[in-house]
């Protein structure tokens, strides 16, 4: 091969390689968007600020807003069950969701309707993210 066409080769391998670091993202940016302390802090921080989430095992949309957040274990303290849940909980779905649909998101006894992903959720009750 020529010189030229190994050049070109060589220049588009380089390329490539950096789109490619350039697009994953450092450690420390990744850790402080889904690391479990700065996950618990938020949820912490949403519990402070009367967020609940209603929601249900079958639900794909209850899951996926769960997983954005750190998945079950981590919502513990904010998030109602409310088809397999304890007895107490299937109690408060009743007493406590004003729609019929889940998840329902309640800020200080409102539904909120607004994006449903972390960020927007911190935003919205102003917990840092």
């Amino acid at each position: 091969m020529n010189k030229n066409i190994l050049a070109i080769i060589a220049s588009i391998l380089i390329v490539g390689a950096a789109i490619f670091y350039i697009g994953i993202p450092e450690e420390n940016e990744s850790a402080n968007l889904t690391g479990n302390n700065g996950m618990a802090e938020l949820i912490d921080c949403l519990a402070e600020n009367d967020l609940v989430i209603y929601g249900a095992e079958w639900c794909p949309a209850c899951t996926r807003l769960v997983e954005s957040l750190g998945g079950y274990d981590m919502v513990d303290s904010i998030y109602v069950e409310c088809s397999i849940g304890t007895e107490k909980e299937r109690e408060r779905c009743r007493e406590e969701a004003k729609t019929d649909h889940v998840p329902e998101i309640q800020i200080d006894g409102e539904v909120y309707q607004g994006p449903n992903d972390p960020q927007s959720l911190a935003q919205e009750v102003g917990c840092e993210f």
